[in-house]
């Protein structure tokens, strides 16, 4: 029985006769047995019916990941030579316009075919497809550079899939629910078992864990088979429920990617039952699988496979040593897939994986990881094997190597902690388990770990996380964020067809963040530019659930007036993600970086296709014309032109404005003084001080300002000065002149309150970084600084220092603030106008898909009508707010109304 994710049932005769009559279309198509097809879709009945069709016809099949950007996906097809594309991909996107393939779509062959009489049809055999050398065509993922084409005999995957049900013992009553691709090397092993077995197979959405858990449950699901995320998951899902209805599951099986003592554990006590461990790969197939009989590891290799362990001279490892993993099997590859389509013909007579493990003494097989060694301090060092031990800790961990050219090979552990415990605690808990040189140079700790399109783990999103934590140790930098986005509806997007394009820009900006740094760093620090990038991605990730989660409606035109900062955030936050709900966004750029704003433009453009336009006509022009035809009108810049632009609007235009804030940086007596310190450095040093979360006076309590001043000053004067593609300086000359001459202005004015720093050298407008201590309780209304100064301003008491965040001046430019320690009549106040974060920088807490801001009139309001909402803003949501057809009344929208 075949169960689509609707519950419809086909029975299996009745799956034959769909493969048979699918065959005739085929052939009327024009598709012979001699032609190679590639295959990609999402899994369904149609695409099961469809693959043994192509199977049964006997020609060379190859299988593309669905969830590929358009442009990789087509990149395949071009690569692989095929004469056919069969999808159900949206083919009008023009990513496949390089495509010479024939186009055909799967759900309209699969209908084609139900108008096909047949009967008593005999059922597929596959006997043709099984004589090819290049029968099966996949790629890998990447992971250690660019994709390879992987051909494989369709004898060869057939004697796999017969091994493996030696070892699983499939029965007919059996029910399997795989929660895999069905273009990956394990899903198609599970569609074959199924087909063998003669058993029922239950499909789901793979990423849907919840109602995975219904079908398990409806269907009496026998066997489950999913990549070991989705089983975390699982666990977190099944936290507060009763999992007596999935008892009719026999195997809990498990592969893809390495599994975790820790979660192997966590199942077992939740579920009572074992996960069964198994191992393959695209080249060789099946290699070893745990059963019910033998639930060790990944069991030991199927029969006729061999598996050694070498240790790093190629000799063979005693047991319990960890090694090189080697496979000696029947079932390995033919070849590599060159471009074009030829198969370069591959004679293995043993193949080395890469991965490293160890054998029981018993034999079972258990794989840690990538090979990937390092050397540290003399010894060479498995990363993966590191990342075993560490998990010990009661937490899932993972072990990045980042190479650095001064202080040698970094491990950054990246651990998993859905409550956020703080870094310093996991930091001890790992340094427990491991050596001395396996000790962590850095830790991140993350609530979920960022998994890719096929439900793995993303291995390259890791590794820009480990490499942006190395590139900004120090002060300074914008990690990327951890987010929950969960599954979007696409149905609340006004443009679904365009999420694909920020999917590939994201992976442009992963994958030539080289490129995109040599412009970056023409107006920003190294360190920044680094942070921006990832901050960029993270948006773009967030983007479908932030517009799922707000619903904006669809808009004619967006029109932005773009920063003069942040050029790619700004373009990924203003310009990108709006496209998704506006028709055409028109930009224009700010004078100071419009050189490298078109660049950047062209680069970006270029892969993402969107309807983003570039107006390089003066602010004046801009307004009477496309700013003129716009829907919404986004503008950061002054109060005072802000209001300019404001009052030429129509009263049917809605008009954001981003502002200024003096971001108060408020330090508690019992606060943390070196953690404040940092998070002070951090936030001030963005971008060499020149970045609006930048605070303009801190606020430390008199009983510890001796000693956060003199640490302060002591961290100013060590901080290292530097070009802006220097990686180590921790700022650099001043790019805005009229920012530089203000400071000096201020500097000026301020001299007497002097403590660090203060040295300025016109030649490369250099200014020092700077520490201005005022005597205890000095009132003062900050001036909005774009440079590295520090106003520092002790205060005696919680009453005085209210009176002074209450002032008008600082209310009107209420945007963000910062506590440090235990104020929580503090943090009340600042709250009913500020976004405030706690014990942490604005920087840790901002999210590019999330409304941010106060309700300060001068730091950022929504406009419409003449009536302006002092309010947090996020594009998204302003627009749903005020522009919906269910948009909530002016005073019921959050903020200040003026």
């Amino acid at each position: 029985m075949l169960v689509n994710e609707h519950g419809g049932e086909t029975p299996l005769a009745h799956v034959a006769e769909r493969c048979h009559a699918l065959v005739g279309v085929l052939r009327e198509r024009g598709v012979g047995d001699g032609d190679r097809v590639v295959l990609s879709a999402r899994n369904s009945d149609d695409f099961v019916v469809v693959l043994f069709a192509l199977m049964e016809l006997g020609v060379s099949v190859g299988l593309v990941d669905p969830g590929l950007p358009p442009a990789q996906a087509a990149e395949h097809v071009v690569d692989s030579g095929a004469r056919w594309f069969v999808t159900d991909a949206d083919q009008a996107d023009p990513a496949f316009d390089r495509v010479a393939a024939g186009l055909l779509d799967l759900h309209a062959l699969v209908k084609t075919a139900l108008d096909v009489p047949v009967a008593d049809v005999p059922e597929p055999t596959f006997a043709r497809w099984a004589q090819r050398r290049d029968a099966l065509l996949v790629w890998s993922s990447g992971s250690s550079g660019k994709p390879k084409g992987i051909v494989r005999s369709g004898a060869s995957v057939l004697r796999n899939v017969e091994r493996t049900q030696r070892r699983m013992g499939y029965v007919e009553s059996d029910v399997l629910l795989p929660m895999l691709p069905f273009t990956h090397q394990y899903g198609l092993s599970m569609l074959m078992l199924w087909w063998n077995a003669r058993s029922t197979l239950v499909i789901a959405p793979s990423r849907r864990v919840d109602q995975a858990l219904d079908v398990i449950a409806r269907h009496r699901v026998t066997v489950v088979d999913a990549v070991p995320a989705t089983y975390d998951t699982m666990l977190r899902v099944v936290d507060r429920r009763d999992t007596r209805d999935l008892g009719s599951v026999r195997m809990w099986c498990v592969g893809g990617e390495p599994l975790r003592d820790e979660l192997r554990a966590r199942f077992e006590k939740r579920f009572q039952a074992t996960l069964l461990d198994g191992y393959g790969s695209s080249e060789a197939g099946n290699i070893a699988l745990a059963s019910t009989e033998d639930p060790t590891h990944c069991g030991t290799p199927l029969d006729g496979v061999v598996v050694e362990v070498r240790d790093p001279l190629g000799n063979p490892a005693p047991a319990g040593e960890v090694g090189e993993v080697v496979v000696r099997t029947p079932d390995i590859m033919v070849g590599l897939l060159e471009p074009g389509g030829r198969v370069r013909e591959v004679e293995r007579q043993e193949f080395h994986t890469r991965d490293i493990g160890y054998l029981t003494p018993e034999g079972q097989v258990r794989v840690l990881g990538r090979k990937s060694a390092v050397h540290r301090f003399g010894h060479t060092l498995y990363p993966d094997a590191i990342a075993e031990k560490a998990g010990a800790c009661g937490a899932p961990v993972r072990v990045i190597p980042v190479e650095d050219e001064q202080r040698g090979t970094q491990l950054v552990f990246v651990i998993t902690d859905p409550t956020g415990q703080p870094v310093a605690h996991w930091k001890r808990a790992v340094s427990r388990f491991v050596a001395a040189h396996e000790q962590p140079n850095r830790v991140v700790v993350v609530k979920d770990l960022p998994l890719g399109g096929n439900g793995k783990v993303d291995l390259q999103a890791l590794r820009d996380l480990a490499e942006s934590t190395v590139a900004l140790e120090g002060v300074k930098g914008v990690f990327p964020k951890d987010r929950d986005h969960g599954d979007a509806d696409l149905s609340a997007i006004p443009f679904p067809d365009r999420l694909s394009r920020l999917t590939d820009l994201a992976r442009l900006l992963r994958e030539r963040r080289a490129e995109v740094m040599s412009l970056l760093t023409q107006v920003m620090s190294y360190k920044t530019a680094y942070g921006e990038i990832d901050a960029s991605i993270a948006a773009l990730e967030g983007a479908a659930a932030e517009v799922a989660r707000y619903r904006p409606p669809s808009v004619g035109q967006i029109g932005v007036l773009m920063p003069s900062n942040i050029p790619l955030y700004s373009y990924v936050l203003y310009l990108a993600i709006p496209s998704l709900y506006s028709e055409r966004v028109v930009f224009r750029p700010s004078r100071r970086i419009a050189d490298q704003l078109l660049k950047l433009h062209e680069l970006l453009s270029g892969v993402h296709h969107l309807p983003i336009v570039l107006d390089g006509s003066d602010q004046r022009e801009f307004l009477e014309g496309e700013g003129a035809r716009s829907d919404v009108l986004v503008f950061t810049g002054t109060f005072k032109n802000a209001e300019k632009i404001r009052a030429g609007l129509r009263r049917d235009q809605m008009f954001l404005y981003f502002g200024q804030g003096v971001n108060p940086f408020v330090v508690g007596p019992d606060a943390d003084i070196p953690k404040a310190v940092d998070g002070l450095l951090r936030v001030r040093m963005l971008n060499s001080g020149q970045d609006c979360f930048g605070p303009d006076v801190v606020f430390v309590h008199t009983s510890i300002s001796a000693q956060f001043c003199n640490l302060l000053c002591r961290r100013v004067d060590n901080l290292r000065y530097g070009r802006f593609d220097d990686p180590n300086a921790d700022y650099s000359h001043m790019f805005y002149l009229d920012a530089f001459d203000a400071s000096l202005d201020y500097l000026r004015s301020s001299r007497e309150h002097l403590a660090a720093g203060g040295e300025v050298n016109f030649v490369d407008d250099h200014l020092s970084p700077t520490v201005l201590i005022r005597p205890a309780d000095t009132k003062m209304t900050p001036p909005e600084l774009f440079a590295p100064i520090f106003n520092v301003v002790p205060y005696t008491s919680t009453d005085w220092l209210h009176g002074m965040l209450d002032h008008q001046y600082f209310q009107e430019r209420a945007m963000a603030a910062t506590v440090y320690g235990d104020l929580p009549e503090t943090v009340e106040l600042l709250r009913k106008r500020h976004t405030v974060s706690l014990n942490e920088t604005v920087i840790d807490i901002e999210d590019g898909n999330a409304p941010f801001g106060g309700t300060g009139i001068r730091a950022n309001y929504v406009s419409l009508g003449r009536k302006r909402h002092a309010e947090p803003l996020l594009i998204s949501k302003a627009v749903a707010d005020h522009l919906g057809g269910d948009r909530t009344a002016a005073s019921d929208v959050a903020g200040r109304t003026a």
